[in-house]
């Protein structure tokens, strides 16, 4: 795998790239739905992830019409979530080297996530990770979240670096929609969910894990110029 542009910045969607959160998040979703009598097929839940949390409550409401309080709904939800992740969200493999290999080159980074600024903040500091993002775009920031290009864009107008020169890594396909829209070097680590044919066609390439991406950069970083930069 050979990336099209030298990566003068790398950006990273949260749950589920860089931490191991989406499974955390989809199980206390359903578990809260189903303890108010509201059940669906976990293929249903599957397409939330990489979504805000308004797309969510849509598909919600949507899905389950009047069943669906979010006054019932949120409190379960979040106690839910609270209990499953009361020993801390894991990194996905790979992330700590990849980001300390980044790091050691100055490649600024910066974080395009589909959850709120404050709970991406809180995540990211307990999971240890937080000072390697010069800066970070949330939900609450853009005015057409994920699966619109605008979150990846905005990330890459922080670190002023044009989007092509930006590698970007996602495990989602709302995700994946979102960063190759923004012009962004697209690589996809699926979480939760396969990439299809629709994300391979625009992805630069799906690896399993950020092992995976780090060792694309270490032999770009080894090949001509000519064949990295153009």
């Amino acid at each position: 795998m050979m990336l099209p542009n030298a990566v003068r910045a790398a950006i990273f969607d949260m749950d589920g790239t860089l931490l191991d959160s989406e499974r955390f998040y989809l199980r206390a979703i359903r578990e809260a739905c189903l303890a108010v009598g509201l059940e669906a097929p976990e293929a249903f839940f599957f397409q939330m992830l990489g979504r805000p949390w308004p797309d969510c409550y849509r598909m919600l409401g949507a899905r389950f019409g009047a069943g669906f309080e979010r006054s019932r709904f949120d409190p379960l939800f979040d106690q839910g979530f609270a209990q499953l992740t009361r020993g801390g969200i894991p990194l996905k493999p790979g992330v700590r080297e990849l980001l300390e290999h980044l790091a050691s080159l100055e490649t600024p980074m910066a974080v395009a996530t589909s959850t709120g600024g404050a709970l991406a903040k809180r995540h990211l500091e307990h999971a240890g990770i937080l000072d390697f993002f010069a800066a970070r775009v949330s939900a609450d920031m853009v005015a057409e979240p994920k699966p619109a290009p605008e979150t990846f864009r905005k990330a890459s107008e922080a670190l002023g670096v044009a989007s092509h020169y930006c590698l970007a890594l996602e495990d989602s396909p709302a995700g994946v929609r979102s960063a190759a829209a923004s012009g962004a070097m697209t690589i996809m680590v699926p979480d939760m969910v396969p990439a299809t044919v629709a994300e391979q066609s625009v992805c630069v390439a799906v690896v399993k894990t950020m092992f995976d991406v780090l060792d694309c950069l270490r032999a770009g970083e080894n090949a001509t110029p000519s064949l990295v930069e153009r």
